[in-house]
């Protein structure tokens, strides 16, 4: 006769299964400033928030691969229409990865500052892709 305790169906009850989700976070100094990344991992997909601080969702973007076009589909869920940085950057790194990316980006527009930020990421992702998405 087993000592564990029986559940109503008659079987032992299991162990909680650990929580997959996770953030990895990981700060960078580009062109003398501190920019900070956060992400959230999620099954297949992945929300990036990329700021200084304090920490601000000003603007979500969302981009996903799909069968029909080489070019991921890609929309703002929330913020200025005319800040095309969160949208741009979710669909090159739906395009990179096949995954579903969720993008919010809290960086004034600068020319030097986001290729250098995009490259951050990129490099953060190819060296750890299981802290990004599993």
């Amino acid at each position: 006769m087993s000592s564990e305790p029986e559940t109503a169906t008659g079987t032992a009850p299991k162990e909680p299964s650990q929580s997959r989700l996770c953030v990895h976070n990981f700060t960078e100094t580009i062109c003398e400033q501190q920019i900070h990344f956060h992400v959230l991992r999620l099954k297949d997909s992945f929300l990036l928030w990329i700021g200084q601080q304090p920490a601000n969702m000003s603007n979500l973007a969302v981009a996903l691969h799909t069968n029909v076009d080489p070019i991921p589909s890609a929309s703002l869920l929330m913020g200025e229409i005319a800040d095309p940085v969160s949208t741009t950057l979710a669909q090159k790194l739906a395009k990179l990865t096949g995954k579903q990316v969720f993008v919010s980006c809290d960086l004034p527009q600068d020319r030097m500052l986001l290729p250098l930020v995009e490259a951050r990421i990129t490099n953060e992702l190819k060296a750890a892709p299981d802290k990004f998405y599993f």
